[in-house]
This record gives structure tokens, sequence and C-alpha cells, in this order.
């Protein structure tokens, strides 16, 4: 132990150093804080992991993603402040601990989100379904993160103290005589940095396997709406105003896959030959719709959480509107993707989640400015167009499973979806 703490105090016993240390943890800090709330919210994350939506060992996803999370920026301000140390103070090997640093954060940075509602710099490089495309749902990132940081840093502190007490390679007791020394030493211990080549490796894997993906579905005539089950619900290629998402069956437990009626257009599938990136310009809405208040858009999910679910308390109803509510809530609208079980559907009236109540809040703001506009169906079909922002991969997963594109997502099992997780197609 005293082999890391005595080069650590040798480090901050400076101030500049615990300075750099310290805004380098907040600032990471705040990039993880914005790049988790871009999808999700803390509050959705842990009723995620109450609700089991995260698999069989949902509890210990999220503990892992917590704890990993909470050691990354720890571990970011202490190692960065030792690359700066390295930097100033010795002129050997500096390469390896900063790519180290570099690969280490960055990576981090991608691991910022939730498989249920995705991440959000992956979906900017194109890597459609988020951290759910991962076997361990993106833990992968954050391990490979941590022992990046954890590699870096004793990397790091072992040259700490071979500097001490180098003549040839501190820049404090020792300045190089000629020119020629200098090179011959930097060529000497040029160190390539790996960990930096794996991580755009990856990065390039991502984009890789999403061309390939996208030409070999395209060779083997796999676009989106030719299969069996796409012809048999009939489902359109053109811009209309339906949207796939669940509909309560008679048995009151269970669910079926339906086309609900809309109120803002439904864009076309643009059948480019990648069936789950079709599915999001189909499935994920963006823009401001026209009924929308103040600021609230699709372009901002959490936002639109927010901003709906006030409504739920703000919005007092007539009589007979209260009625039609209570209707849409209790019979029609399901929770299917945050509560129950695969035979037991939950209504929305029962679910307690953020997402919920945003649902209601929409319902109330509608029936108390456009109700004499729209059919409850509308209505309903609408609501699942926001919460296809907060639940993406399970309307993605119904969706690709109703125009016959199932093995484009892996379909896991939902609240009355069923054992197999197929609605019953």
């Amino acid at each position: 132990m005293n082999t890391i703490l005595t080069p650590l105090k040798i480090i901050f016993r400076e101030s500049f150093y615990r300075y750099a240390a310290f805004y380098t943890t907040l600032a990471f800090s705040y990039l993880s804080y914005w790049l988790f709330y871009k999808t999700t919210t803390i509050q959705s994350f842990l009723d995620n992991i109450k609700n089991g939506d995260f698999g069989t060992y949902s509890t210990l996803y999220g503990i892992a993603f917590i704890v990993t999370t909470v050691l990354i920026i720890a571990l970011s301000g202490i190692s960065v402040a030792t690359a700066f140390w390295l930097y100033r103070h010795s002129r050997l090997s500096q390469t390896r601990n900063i790519g180290a640093n570099f690969g280490g954060l960055i990576t981090a940075a991608f691991s910022m989100g939730c498989p249920v509602c995705g991440a959000f710099l992956l979906s900017v490089i194109g890597v459609a379904g988020g951290l759910s495309v991962f076997p361990l749902q993106g833990l992968e990132l954050k391990f490979l993160s941590l022992g990046l940081l954890t590699g870096s840093l004793l990397y790091g502190i072992s040259k700490v103290k071979a500097a001490i007490h180098c003549k040839e390679c501190n820049d404090i007791s020792h300045n190089f005589k000629s020119l020629d020394v200098k090179q011959e030493a930097q060529k000497r211990f040029f160190i390539l940095p790996l960990q930096n080549i794996l991580v755009f490796s990856l990065a390039g894997l991502f984009l890789v396997n999403q061309l390939l993906m996208s030409q070999i579905a395209a060779a083997m005539g796999m676009t989106s709406n030719k299969g069996f089950v796409a012809k048999l619900l009939g489902i359109q290629t053109k811009s209309t105003y339906t949207i796939i998402a669940p509909k309560i069956n008679p048995d009151g437990k269970t669910t079926s896959l339906f086309e609900w009626p809309t109120i803002t257009q439904v864009p076309a599938n643009p059948n480019s030959g990648n069936a789950l990136a079709d599915a999001k310009v189909v499935m994920i809405a963006t823009g401001k719709p026209f009924y929308a208040p103040d600021d609230v858009a699709f372009d901002d999910p959490i936002n639109a959480q927010k901003k709906w679910g006030a409504f739920e308390i703000s919005i007092k109803l007539s009589t007979e509107q209260e009625a039609r509510y209570q209707k849409l809530i209790s019979t029609m609208m399901t929770c299917s993707y945050c509560c129950g079980g695969p035979n037991n559907v939950t209504m929305n009236k029962n679910c307690g989640c953020a997402h919920a109540k945003a649902v209601r809040g929409y319902y109330r703001f509608m029936i108390a400015n456009y109700g004499g506009r729209y059919s409850d169906e509308q209505l309903v079909g609408e609501s699942h167009l926001w919460y296809a922002l907060w639940y993406p991969k399970g309307m993605l997963e119904d969706y690709l499973l109703a125009t016959g594109n199932d093995s484009a997502l892996p379909h896991e099992s939902h609240g009355g979806a069923g054992s197999d997780g197929r609605h019953g197609l």
C-alpha cells in the first residue's frame, strides 16, 4: 500500500495537482450526469432496477453500474493529476499514461446510459440499440474504462517513483545536454499507445459492424415489412398516422400488437436494409407536435416527461371528462415495458413510474384542450409516440416483431407479452 500512497503524497503535496484532480473529477462528474440525463433520470434508472428491467440479475446490474461509475469518476481525477505530474517532471513514458487516461475517459463516456432508455453517445455514432447490444448490457465498457484508468494510475505511480531518482528523466534536476541526447532518449523510450488504439479500434468495429449488417441484410432481402407477419398485419411502408403498440386482450392480462391511430404523422419506413435503423426512424418521433405546450418536444424526452407529469395534478377535469380519463388509464393504456409480468400486464392507472405519470398528465391535457377533436384510440396511439422515447428498446422490439424482423433485436418478454415475449404471434 505504501508503494502507492507514497508517490501520491509526493504528487498531491503541490496545490496545482490537488486542483487538477478536483476539477477533473468535477468536470467528469458533470459530463457523466449530462450524458446520463440525455436518455433517462436517476429515479427512472432506480425504478428500472426495482422492476427487473435489466434482466434476471437486474439488482446486481444496477449495483455494478453505480459502483463502477463512482470508481471511474474518482479515478479520473487522480489519474489525470498523475499524468500532469509526469508531463511536467518526466520526459519518459508519457504516451502510455496519457493514452490510457484518454481511452478510459472516452470509454466511460460511451457507457453512460441504460439498456432500456439507450446511451446517448452510442446513438450518435450509429450503434442502434444502445447498451442493449452488449451481452452484459454495457458493463463491458464500464469494466474496460475502469481497467484503463486503474492501469494508467498504477503505471503512472511506478514512473513517479522512478522519476524522483532519475536524473535522465526528471526535468527539475537535469536538462538534456544536447538535442542529440534528447532525441536518442525519446527514441529509446517511445511507447506505442496500445490502449488508445484499442479504444478507437472498438469504435471503428462498431461502425463497420453496422455497415456490414446493412449490406448483408440488403443482399439477403431482409428489409422491413417483408416478413410474413408484416404482410399479415398489413403494415404500410409509407408515411401514415398509425403506430404499432400493445393493446390489452379480452382476458385483461395479456396484450397483442395493434396499429393504433395517431394524431401526428409517423414517418415512412426508409427500407435502407438495416431493419433496426429503419425501426428507429419509424418509432422514435422527433420535433415538436403542434399540440405540445411550452418547450415540450419529442427531441427532449426527459423535459417532456417532467412537463407532462406535472399536468396529472394541475389540470382539473369535469365529471364527464374525468370519466373518459379514467377509461383511458384503466382499460386502454398499458405500461408494458416497466411493470407487470409476461402474463399479467399493468394498466397505466396502477403504474407508479415517472413515465406512467407523464402519460396520465398528457391525457388530462389533451382531454381538457383537444377532447372534442380526437378519439380515445387516437389519444392512446399518440401517447405511444411519447412512450417510445422513454422505452425505445421495448417499442422497437415490438415493431420489429410485428414487421417480421425480430432477429434484428433480440425480443425479450415484458408485461403482457406472454412467456415468449411474442404477443401470441
